[in-house]
């Protein structure tokens, strides 16, 4: 450690964030009672994979789902699923730290302090390597009161309720925190260094992997990190970045063909029958517009997992005369060619955008005694300010969007700093990874679960909105110590 950066102000500030996040997750979620969310079904492909299993698997469907989040979990073997995701490592890990803690029973606060750890990590970066201004007391300003910004945001109970559960959410959310930290870390740091570039890598891959919604998102990381080619011109650093480029490319392209079948198939199912022909002002015309016989009509406006449907969906004809006959590449030319009902599709998203916890998956665990179903409200101004005021319409996302894009494409035609357009290419990434976030799982599943399938665009909303604010808050402070005639 440099004189320096003992003197930097922020060094001291990021400390104090990094530490303040440690705590502030440990009170909202980790001291009893212990806050979580429940499984809606999807624990159970994660927790056989990794070494897990439900502690008390003779419960009746109604205490298992939806109601209560547990706490306390089983030790199993492990199993090979079909489940492809990086997350099964997070929590295979965590799985065998927790036998360390309790060989007898898994407490999922142990999983929850992981996420926490590296959450803090993510805040202390962040804060850490904010511009800085003309005045120690302009740059203390700046720093401390994004910090706190960053911990009211990011640690809403809506986003940090999610560490405790075996949902991929939170495993995406905390790595697009760390690839964000990460690469605005390495635009502004004076020298570059492999270990920022090797934690950028991995935070990039993990949420490429997180699930295989998110896998075009590693094509435009891998874009990112070519750009920062130029940071360095030594031929170490030019073979590590280009290796970060070729690993991203190829893992998220592997990630894409490595989709088993049959989740192909129920996310195609969605898309066509949950998605296209839900609410469909003429079924007939779309059905033959995308080839599907007119005995399946029955089926528009029906998801994967009802019971009642007329034509099952594991119907072996359904799947020879549909499912395996399309693909979402037809999904695509059909919106191409109808953009009026893709609008429509956008709106639905929109209505469901802004909601960051689903509201139908409780969070206190059995032993707490709340009713079922019973959300915690502490912490969660934001989660509520979101849901009560935001808009809920798709042109008023459209204009957001457009508008923070065109900012940064005027910083990025202003700046004279290759450091300075890194960082704004980084914000456009994190921007692109939304626009992404919200068509995508119209695309890919139709209007099923949207407010959870749109976690990721929340995340990357609430990322544009604190940078939006950062910037203006810098820019104020910059104009105001110029006027006062504060110089370094």
């Amino acid at each position: 450690m440099t004189g320096h950066t003992r003197r930097d102000i922020r060094y001291g500030i990021a400390w104090i964030a990094g530490i303040a996040t440690g705590l502030l997750v440990i009170g909202l979620i980790m001291v009893p009672p212990v806050i979580g969310v429940a499984d809606n079904g999807d624990f159970g492909r994660v927790l056989t994979v990794s070494g897990l299993r439900v502690l008390h698997p003779e419960l009746s469907y109604d205490e298992l789902y939806f109601n209560y989040a547990y706490s306390r979990f089983g030790y199993g073997e492990h199993t090979v699923g079909g489940y492809v995701s990086t997350h099964v490592i997070l929590v295979a890990l965590a799985g065998w730290m927790g036998r360390l803690v309790n060989g007898e029973v898994f407490d999922i606060r142990v999983l929850g302090a992981g996420y926490a750890a590296l959450f803090a990590i993510a805040v202390a970066l962040l804060v850490r390597h904010l511009p800085s201004t003309s005045s120690r007391k302009g740059t203390f300003m700046l720093a401390a009161g994004s910090a706190v910004a960053i911990l009211f945001v990011f640690g809403d109970i809506g986003y940090t309720a999610y560490f405790q559960s075996f949902f991929g959410e939170p495993y995406a959310y905390i790595a697009m925190l760390l690839m964000l930290a990460a690469a605005l870390s390495l635009s502004a740091a004076a020298e570059p260094n492999g270990k920022l570039l090797a934690l950028f890598a991995a935070a990039a891959i993990a949420v490429a992997t997180s699930k295989i919604q998110n896998a075009p998102l590693g094509f435009a990381f891998a874009l990112l990190a070519w750009r920062m080619t130029g940071l360095r011109s030594d031929r170490r650093w030019q073979r590590q970045v280009w290796t970060v480029v070729g690993v991203l490319i190829a893992i998220s392209a592997l990630m894409i063909v490595v989709a088993p079948n049959r989740l192909k198939h129920t996310n195609l199912y969605q898309s066509i029958f949950y998605g296209v022909l839900k609410d469909s002002p003429n079924v007939a015309r779309d059905m033959k517009e995308l080839g599907i016989p007119d005995k399946y009509a029955a089926l528009a406006g029906t998801n994967y997992f009802q019971k009642d449907t007329v034509i099952p969906q594991s119907d072996p004809v359904l799947h020879r005369e549909v499912l395996e006959r399309l693909s979402h590449r037809d999904i695509v030319a059909y919106y191409s060619r109808h953009p009026s009902r893709f609008v429509q599709k956008l709106d639905k998203a929109a209505a469901n955008a802004m909601y960051i916890r689903p509201a139908y998956l409780g969070n206190y665990d059995p032993s707490a005694g709340r009713p079922p179903r019973t959300l915690s409200d502490t912490f969660d101004g934001w989660s509520r300010f979101k849901a009560e005021t935001m808009p809920h319409r798709a042109w008023a996302y459209v204009v957001f969007f457009l508008a923070y894009c065109v900012a940064l494409a005027w910083i990025w035609a202003k700046a004279a700093s290759r450091r300075i357009r890194l960082g704004a290419e980084t914000l456009f990434v994190v921007a692109l990874a939304g626009i992404f976030s919200w068509i995508i799982p119209l695309i890919g599943d139709g209007e099923a679960d949207l407010g959870k399938h749109l976690f990721m665009f929340n995340v990357c909303f609430d990322m544009m909105g604190i940078s939006a604010v950062i910037g203006i808050a810098y820019a104020v402070i910059k104009l105001a110590e110029r006027r006062l005639g504060i110089k370094v």
